[in-house]
């Protein structure tokens, strides 16, 4: 009878303990937060490096009206695709030409989507076909300080007809440009 008092009584303590221990492998939702009251001396410096995502070389597109130029072509994109074709190179690389040309021009490139996807989805994948061009664009020699992009998403469709050739218009590119 006293042995068993015993171990009743001693059965808590080794289930403390024993979960205790476990608890070091067990992740909580507070794992790997940072203390935002510690005094900042302490966190080390972020190491910053600069990448082709970096927009501190873009233009400012904000204000005043960008228009489109008929001598400037608008390019077209597959199904949630980005990537840039052997056409949509050959129609940038005249669009190029042209912009350089015109030294005192801002340019606006925007990306914008078919109807299918969701807006957040739409608006990431503008971004990345406006950035395809505009990298282009400054890999053909225009000057990168002259511009900038922006998406849409689907919010500004050319068709807005549930088929395939009015989704091929509104997957798109366009360039539009104003005087500095």
């Amino acid at each position: 009878m006293r042995t068993k008092t015993l171990l009743i009584s001693l059965l808590p303590v080794f289930m403390a303990l024993t979960a205790f221990s476990c608890k070091k492998n067990v992740k909580t939702a507070d794992a790997g937060k940072i203390d935002m009251t510690a005094d900042t001396a302490t966190i080390p410096p972020l190491d910053i490096t600069e990448s082709a995502d970096t927009l501190s070389g873009e233009s400012d597109i904000r204000g005043g009206e960008f228009i489109s130029q008929e001598t400037i072509q608008t390019v077209r994109f597959e199904f949630d695709r980005y990537a840039l074709s052997d056409e949509t190179r050959t129609a940038l690389q005249k669009n190029a030409a042209t912009l350089k040309i015109h030294k005192d021009w801002l340019v606006k490139v925007e990306g914008h989507c078919d109807s299918r996807g969701t807006i957040e989805y739409n608006l990431a994948l503008g971004q990345k076909r406006a950035k395809e061009v505009r990298d282009y664009y400054i890999r053909l020699g225009v000057p990168e300080s002259s511009l900038g992009t922006i998406s849409y998403g689907k919010e500004k469709p050319l068709c807005e007809e549930e088929s395939e050739a009015c989704w091929a218009d509104n997957r798109r590119a366009e360039t539009r440009v104003k005087v500095k």
